[in-house]
């Protein structure tokens, strides 16, 4: 079995203030939204995505993709966040990942923003993705990516879930929806979690406005063979 929690969220910036100014609203309701790839991932008809050359068709499959990664996002809101807010998740963590099996290698895709009523359907989400102006560029870029790839799902369910982020930060801005924290992470199991457990506390987003805990907690589950006497 293998778990990927988050522990702790510290936001210092609500990014309120400078909306309302000194008297104004001084809390913020936050979403957030996580993305998790593993080699285990799968995604359908990219063998198709790869080898057509009828761009319709691509941006359909991709579009399906799309839908097949957001729809395994996990997505938390929180209500009253303040500067300096610290958010504790229990005192076991919130998973953001479980498995059957420790993956070898996994990337995590995290955001934090102020919440847009629109992104609580996941339909809303797809259409803003797919319709972005970027979207057909990175259609392009991707079906190179994946023709050059040892393991195409993992590499694109990584690249639509980092996409996904991209897309709903510069959505969050263009709605005045302030992005308040966005992290990308890349952890293997040699290096960062070799006996199936790492804790990090106070990691910082690229934006050194958040400050995440998370832990890891994998074990090999053995099978337990039974001997009947005579």
């Amino acid at each position: 079995m293998f778990f990927f929690r988050i522990n702790k969220l510290k936001i210092f910036d609500n990014k309120e203030g400078k909306k309302f100014g000194l008297f104004g609203k001084d809390s913020a309701q936050v979403k957030l939204v996580s993305f998790v790839t593993t080699e285990q991932a799968e995604l359908p008809n990219l063998t198709e995505f790869i080898q057509t050359n009828d761009e319709g068709a691509k941006n359909e499959i991709l579009r399906a993709a799309v839908e097949n990664v957001v729809s395994s996002r996990i997505l938390t809101e929180i209500d009253n966040v303040k500067d300096n807010s610290t958010m504790t998740f229990g005192d076991t963590g919130f998973v953001l990942y479980q498995a059957n099996k420790i993956p070898a290698c996994f990337n995590w895709n995290f955001i934090a923003y102020e919440s847009d009523k629109r992104h609580r359907e996941t339909v809303a989400l797809i259409d803003d993705i797919t319709r972005h102006p970027d979207f057909p560029v990175f259609s392009g870029k991707l079906g190179g990516l994946l023709k050059n790839t040892p393991n195409p799902a993992f590499d694109a369910f990584n690249q639509i879930s980092k996409f996904a982020i991209d897309t709903i930060s510069k959505v969050a801005k263009e709605n005045r929806d302030d992005m308040m924290g966005i992290l990308f992470m890349s952890l293997n199991r040699t290096e960062h979690y070799n006996h199936g457990e790492r804790k990090k506390d106070d990691v910082p987003d690229l934006t050194n406005n958040m400050l995440i805990d998370y832990s890891i907690f994998g074990f090999e589950e053995s099978s337990v063979q039974v001997v009947s006497g005579n």
